[in-house]
């Protein structure tokens, strides 16, 4: 048996992992380095690494191309994977070792925010996607990653909805621990130094002793930056000095642009601060420079508007660095980090999209230095709470569990006596044909009211027009249109019942399905256990009568799921 650190950990991140990286590449990496410590690891990330790190190997493959990860795969006990990869990569829905899946970032509701001011269809269909994406993760995850404990909420119903929550496993694991861990983001065991310039000297018309207020966080759409701009001329009303400054840079994923980088620019010119009281950086801060922009700063600030990426948020990356830098904040209410700070009071909490509050704590930190240092002194007392070696002690046991116990390694198909009906493949290709008739029934559904048309606005003068089509041609057409109307409204009802049924009928078989593979496990481990008394009396009887003679064996049929059985029994019983 190989000793637990040498269990061999594929991690694979679906961002890029590097000196310039955002939240999930510098998850990814961190956790390899730490992780490192008890496993060989290997790390793949869609382009190149170009960091080192002890006991960290690196490769990368193409989004997409299955045989770019099949080699790594096969040199895998262990693989820890970014859930949003099965979507480009359904192929690790069936890999054979136990999978571990990072759901952080709840992508559904993200991408809800993201959309948002995209055409309806374009959202429906993402949407669509997105939960046959969850679906897959459900039915292939051994362990799955979570933020919060509201986000471990989230997924627990989602996994009960899904079967996988069985009475064996919560007898085993009564809170289901080991099924879905907290992992939050982690920090650095050390605290930050400074290893060069940051803002001061190298942001022109920031002097030396201008407070900073830093935006230390990406400028995504589901963020509200512009509230924050909206504060800023009743900020410098009181702290004329004050600066503003957004570390949020060009994307080094090459992301789709967000709308929100360009509409705070905007907002700052027009309110006539940009480059004077706001500035924002062009290109993305390295992931080893962040501590010296964090060193030079004031406060640091994260505000968000109300939705259900907020409220399922993990506790977002640059917000603990502000708990890693001792740099006191305001904060948006409603999401985890604020409730982490009402509980330990590193930060002040404002209503969201609320530009007064915003201003009133800013000023009241930037002016009150006593204050300041409290709440510098309470982010750096919590900051120990979120080591990457701590948050990430759930990874560590389970792999532990799978080195040393191999023939009970948590395996989907064995560990759950409930299984989702179908394998992933078959899964999405039910939802697939699901999407499609819903769009099919809503086609129908937009279409079938003639009477919505307009007649043809070309052909006649406008006078002589308008009195044919009104007087002559309508008239006539206007029963048959009616007929036609009352026919194709009757479709669509028909239409609609026919797909409520199939849909009943489909959840019930699917219930069938699931309680006749229940009862055949059941029925498998009874006749063992049978066989297992058999075995045990035929012992205990040679044991007091010596040697009884051979028996001819009787065997049971085999049934469904339940192979051949044989039993030997005693003449006469």
């Amino acid at each position: 048996m190989k000793a637990v650190d040498q269990v061999r950990l594929l991690i694979i991140s679906h961002d890029v992992v590097g000196q310039r990286m955002a939240g999930p590449g510098i998850r990814a990496w961190e956790l390899a380095r730490v992780l490192a410590l008890h496993a060989e690891v290997t790390l793949l990330a869609p382009q190149p690494v170009d960091l080192v790190a002890p006991g960290v190997r690196t490769g990368h493959f193409a989004m997409g191309d299955s045989a770019s990860l099949a080699a790594y795969l096969r040199q895998a006990d262990v693989v820890l994977a970014n859930g949003f990869l099965l979507e480009s990569h359904p192929e690790l829905a069936e890999v054979r070792q136990p999978l571990i899946l990072d759901m952080y970032d709840p992508t559904l509701l993200e991408n809800i925010e993201l959309l948002r001011n995209a055409p309806l269809p374009e959202r429906q269909d993402r949407t669509r996607r997105d939960i046959a994406l969850l679906n897959r993760q459900l039915a292939a995850g051994d362990l799955f990653l979570c933020a919060t404990e509201r986000q471990r909420d989230l997924y627990l119903g989602a996994l009960m909805s899904a079967g996988r929550i069985a009475p064996e496993r919560v007898d085993a694991d009564p809170l289901l621990r080991h099924l879905v861990a907290v992992v939050p983001f982690g920090l650095p065991a050390t605290p930050p130094v400074r290893t060069g310039p940051g803002i001061r000297g190298v942001i022109p018309g920031i002097g030396d002793t201008d407070p900073i207020i830093l935006w230390n966080s990406g400028l995504w759409d589901w963020l509200d930056p512009l509230t924050l701009i909206r504060a800023m001329p009743q900020v410098i009303a009181a702290v004329p000095d004050a600066r503003l400054v957004f570390m949020a840079g060009k994307h080094p994923g090459g992301i789709a642009p967000m709308r929100m980088p360009d509409a705070a620019r905007t907002l700052a010119s027009e309110l006539d601060l940009l480059n004077r009281h706001v500035f924002f950086y062009e290109s993305w801060v390295p992931y080893a420079d962040r501590a010296n922009v964090l060193l030079d700063a004031t406060v640091g600030v994260s505000l968000h508007r109300q939705h259900l990426e907020m409220a399922y948020a993990a506790i977002r990356s640059r917000v603990l660095d502000y708990l890693w830098a001792g740099l006191p904040a305001v904060l948006s209410d409603g999401d985890p980090a604020a409730a982490l700070a009402r509980e330990h009071g590193f930060a002040q909490v404002t209503p969201p999209e609320d530009e007064e509050a915003v201003a009133n704590a800013l000023v009241t930190l930037l002016t009150d230095e006593a204050q300041r240092h409290d709440l510098a002194a309470r982010a750096r007392a919590l900051a120990p709470r979120y080591t990457w070696s701590t948050v990430a002690q759930p990874i560590i046991d389970f792999l532990a569990a799978a080195q040393t116990s191999p023939s009970s390694a948590p395996r989907r198909a064995q560990a759950d006596a409930v299984q989702p009906i179908d394998a992933a493949p078959q899964t999405d290709r039910r939802q697939v044909l699901q999407a499609r008739r819903n769009d099919a029934l809503q086609a129908l559904d937009a279409t079938w009211r003639l009477d919505r048309l307009t007649p043809p606005a070309q052909g006649f003068p406008g006078t002589v027009r308008n009195f044919v089509l009104d007087r002559i041609v309508w008239p006539l057409l206007a029963p048959l249109i009616a007929r036609q109307r009352d026919h194709n409204a009757a479709v669509i009802r028909a239409a609609y019942a026919a797909a409520e049924y199939q849909d009943h009928l489909s959840n019930d078989l699917s219930r069938i399905i699931a309680a006749i593979r229940l009862l055949s496990r059941q029925t498998r481990d009874i006749t063992e256990h049978i066989a297992e008394l058999h075995e045990a009396d035929q012992h205990l009887r040679a044991a007091i009568y010596g040697d009884p003679p051979p028996l001819p064996p009787r065997t049971i049929p085999p049934g469904n799921d339940i192979d051949t059985l044989t039993v030997t029994e005693r003449r006469g019983e």
